[in-house]
């Protein structure tokens, strides 16, 4: 009977949190969308007054208070999506405990190096996690547990949550980088592929079947 208790009890701990997971999430890109609403209005004011004012000193002065405004959100929500995912592997105790060292050192590179190296420390922590996600879900690891069962959802939530902080990385730390349209493109494959495995798992497993069968 008390093992039958701490089982319900569990779950129901764990529904808390994945639903406040989601909430932050939620929330994160909501205020991102906001930001990014805000920059072109910010941006279109900027243009009519003067068409060339990227080449002027309003332009770095634009990108530093943009970096400010959505740092924060940009912090939640890799903060979430690296709590959702590798609580798969690890236990949600220690997993906490190292998002709030991530936390920590994320702190301090920002202190030392700016905002954008912040952003950039944290951003290259959350794709080498989502990055080993994706391997151990295609290797079928018995280390990954899933909301939703099936071996191409899995892979699709994997991929979809991997191009999220590649697309992130891209624009927050490449847009000057040769390699910043490179990586887009990357980010559309990953994310392009991984919706469409997760829409569509029982059509893509007949379609395996029947060339397996061939």
């Amino acid at each position: 009977m008390s093992g039958t208790r701490l089982d319900f009890d569990s779950n129901i701990n764990l529904k808390k949190y994945d639903y406040y997971l989601i909430i932050a999430t939620s929330f994160a890109l909501l205020m991102i969308g906001l930001v990014c609403v805000f920059g072109v209005w910010y941006t279109y004011g900027l243009y009519m007054d003067d068409p060339g004012w990227q080449n002027t000193i309003q332009y770095p002065a634009y990108v530093n208070m943009m970096n400010i405004c959505i740092y924060p959100f940009v912090l939640v929500l890799l903060l979430a999506l690296g709590l959702c995912i590798p609580k798969r592997i690890v236990p949600r105790t220690a997993l906490i405990k190292a998002t709030a060292a991530i936390l920590l050192f994320t702190f301090i590179s920002s202190v030392i190096g700016g905002i954008e190296t912040g952003i950039s420390f944290i951003l290259l922590m959350s794709i080498a996690v989502q990055a080993v996600v994706l391997v151990l879900t295609v290797v079928k690891s018995g280390a990954l547990t899933f909301e939703r069962e099936g071996y191409l959802i899995r892979i699709g939530s994997s991929l979809l949550h991997l191009g999220t902080v590649l697309f992130i990385f891209d624009f927050a730390s490449m847009r000057d980088s040769v390699y910043h349209i490179p990586i887009f493109w990357i980010v559309t494959l990953l994310m392009g592929t991984g919706t469409f495995i997760s829409f569509y798992p029982s059509g893509i497993s007949r379609l395996c079947n029947k060339i397996a069968l061939r």
